[in-house]
């Protein structure tokens, strides 16, 4: 199965990949001494049945969005990342649209950070991503509280992805939605 990120800039989604897959996905020189993501990166996860679990992490910087979309483009499943200290946020939104409109129907929310902040605001940030995907595709994605710094949640995301993994295929984009 491959899973893509999404999600606004400094949201954790290359710390959660490392979290799941022990891989840093950032590779350049120039993303480790920025410390945000420009290119795409990859990480594998190979799982006991002999499956894989394939991770394309997405750069989250606006100015990087052409990126963000190619990576999208064929993934079976997305794994939205929503910090909780920030909410949701302009990139939030937009790679969600961009998920829409390619089609992809399965996916996921992981709420990062949850080790920066008091339960109450790590359910309001809850509460405003139901809301968010309300409408769209994800309506009604489990939501998973996470710190990828301490493991936090962790184990029950990877939990999830496993078990979607060993489901029947996904098939994004198979309704009809022409894609280049």
């Amino acid at each position: 199965m491959l899973i893509g990120t999404a999600g606004h800039i400094d949201h954790g989604k290359t710390a959660l990949i490392k979290a799941l897959t022990g891989t840093d996905a950032d590779r350049l020189k120039e993303e480790k001494a920025r410390g945000i993501t420009i290119d795409l990166g990859y990480a594998f996860y190979p799982l006991p049945h002999g499956a894989v679990l394939g991770f394309i992490d997405v750069p989250g910087h606006e100015r990087f969005v052409h990126n963000m979309l190619a990576g999208a483009t064929g993934i079976d499943f997305v794994l939205l990342v929503v910090a909780a200290d920030d909410g949701v946020m302009p990139q939030t939104r937009e790679h969600l649209e961009i998920i829409d409109l390619l089609g992809v129907k399965a996916g996921a929310v992981a709420l990062t950070k949850i080790d920066r902040m008091e339960s109450a605001r790590v359910a309001a940030t809850r509460a405003e991503i139901e809301a968010l995907l309300r409408g769209t595709a994800l309506a009604g994605s489990p939501v998973f509280a996470l710190s990828s710094m301490t493991g936090d949640g962790v184990p029950a995301l990877r939990a999830h992805l496993e078990a979607m993994a060993a489901s029947p295929p996904l098939q994004a984009g198979a309704d009809g939605c022409f894609r280049l």
